[in-house]
């Protein structure tokens, strides 16, 4: 089926996606069952909490739906039931650069204990920013974002809560369902206090178009920021405690020797009365690097995470025959010998590599994170702790709770050579959890996944800090500072 660059109407979408059956439904369903059963590191944890996705896909299988739609509904349905970021299925094409919007994005804050959501950037004349919005065709919003949560990938209340946020009217059709309704009536309150209600249609566009007309408006304000670099940037900030460096994290999706590098150059720029690290939307990542970042904020010596395998048959070949993974035989073999269900836990970072710069930022450090901290920005954060390198000062009560390293359906495929992994010609696509992580030091044993990182200051974020640059946010961040020194 072609691509569909221009936007067009959700109904008009979704009549295309129906003319045609599903395509290998059996297979799909098989291929998931063996993924999920032979790769899935945190399977015993979902089962022993009431959800086995093993059951749910044969149940599935019984009834296998006729629609297209509705098979992929169901399937998206149990894989969100895991409530794991890291292990997904993503839908094949058009689904997969597809994003069904409204024109407009939110953020919330509180007021006197109060959640509100807020227009935060609008395309349309309709909305303007600041608008306080009420309810979604007749329902309160803190219902809509109840049964939007039902198909996030987090592992916790505020984690699913933060993605039913930001997925709210940007919802991308690979990885979430069409929404349920074709037209949106939202009651908004404007900041002058006129309330009035407006209607808009939801619209499926390809992703690549979105990006090129809203780019301002999907990135935000961090666009825009000085000193922009290849997966952060930096600047300095002023409070009413002093002058303090600031670094945004927004990605460590690169090879760590010339992020290192750049960091490190970047470190020698910032005052030494104190350095805030943001990672509040760092959600991806490359393990290695976060952990060897650690390095060049503390003259302790790092102490990497270790991480376990579930010992199946899969892995016990792959530890066989894979080099790279030869390391691991040995703990694998041995679980396997004693019939534990997991491995015992060994780093992915070795000593010599979390270990070899040394200090390059002398001064009080503090680390912001939010339910959307997640994976590699995560462990930075559980390393952060661990290693007792300075305050944690979050958004929400937890980081989202995704301690694991992930691998796509290809690389078990390619690795393992089993046929039941080789991705299907027009099937959805797979990626799954295959190791889990532990902390370390006073926190060692304690798992990453669905607990994560408790800050050692919590902040909610306020009005200001939504629409006027964190300016509260930044202040109990430079007080904090303050404190440490």
């Amino acid at each position: 089926m072609e691509r569909n660059d221009t936007p067009e109407q959700l109904s008009s979408f979704l009549e295309r996606m129906r003319a045609s059956e599903p395509e290998g439904g059996e297979a799909i369903i098989d291929q998931a069952r063996e993924l999920l059963e032979q790769a899935y590191v945190h399977l015993p944890d979902n089962q022993a909490s009431g959800v086995d996705p093993l059951g749910l896909l044969a149940a599935l299988q019984r009834e296998l739906p006729r629609d297209r739609v509705q098979l992929y509904r169901e399937l998206l349905a149990i894989f969100a039931r895991l409530g794991d970021r890291h292990t997904h299925c993503s839908l094949p094409e058009p689904f997969t650069s597809q994003v069904a919007f409204l024109p407009f994005l939110v953020g919330e804050f509180f007021e006197r204990g109060e959640r509100y959501l807020a227009v935060l950037h609008s395309a349309t004349r309709e909305l303007e920013r600041g608008d306080v919005l009420v309810s979604w065709n007749g329902a309160a919003m803190a219902e809509v974002l109840g049964r939007q949560q039902e198909w996030q990938h987090g592992s916790h209340l505020e984690a699913r809560y933060a993605k039913a946020v930001q997925t709210l009217t940007f919802r991308p059709l690979a990885l979430m369902p069409p929404p349920e309704e074709e037209t949106v009536a939202l009651e908004c309150v404007s900041a002058m206090g006129a309330r009035r209600t407006v209607r808009m249609n939801w619209r499926v566009a390809d992703a690549a178009w979105l990006a090129q007309r809203f780019h301002s408006f999907l990135d935000g304000v961090s666009a825009a920021e000085p000193g922009q670099e290849h997966g952060f940037s930096a600047r300095r900030v002023e409070t009413s405690h002093g002058t303090f460096g600031y670094i945004r994290v927004n990605s460590f999706q690169e090879r760590p020797e010339p992020f290192l590098g750049r960091f490190s150059r970047v470190l020698k720029d910032m005052p030494r009365s104190g350095l805030i690290l943001d990672m509040r939307s760092c959600e991806d990542g490359i393990v290695q690097l976060g952990e060897r970042l650690l390095q060049l904020f503390t003259p302790r010596r790092i102490q990497p995470e270790p991480f376990q395998f579930r010992v199946t048959e899969l892995t016990l070949q792959l530890v066989r025959s894979v080099p790279a993974l030869a390391g691991w035989r040995e703990a694998v073999e041995r679980a396997a010998a004693q019939g534990r269900i997991y491995s015992e836990a060994l780093p992915l970072t070795t000593e010599s590599e979390a270990n070899g710069s040394r200090q390059k930022y002398a001064g009080a450090v503090v680390l912001l994170t939010s339910a959307l901290t997640y994976s590699t920005a995560e462990m930075f954060a559980a390393g952060f702790q661990d290693h007792e390198i300075g305050r944690v000062v979050g958004t929400a009560p937890r980081t989202g709770g995704g301690g694991a390293s992930p691998w796509p359906q290809s690389t078990l495929f390619k690795l393992s050579g089993r046929a039941a992994f080789r991705p299907l010609p027009r099937g959805p696509f797979f990626r799954v959890a295959v190791r889990r992580c532990r902390r370390v030091h006073a926190r060692a044993g304690a798992l990453l996944e669905r607990e994560g990182v408790a800050p050692d200051v919590l902040h909610p974020p306020t009005r200001a800090d939504l629409f006027h640059h964190d300016r509260d946010l930044l202040e109990v961040a430079g007080r904090v500072l303050t404190g440490m020194q």
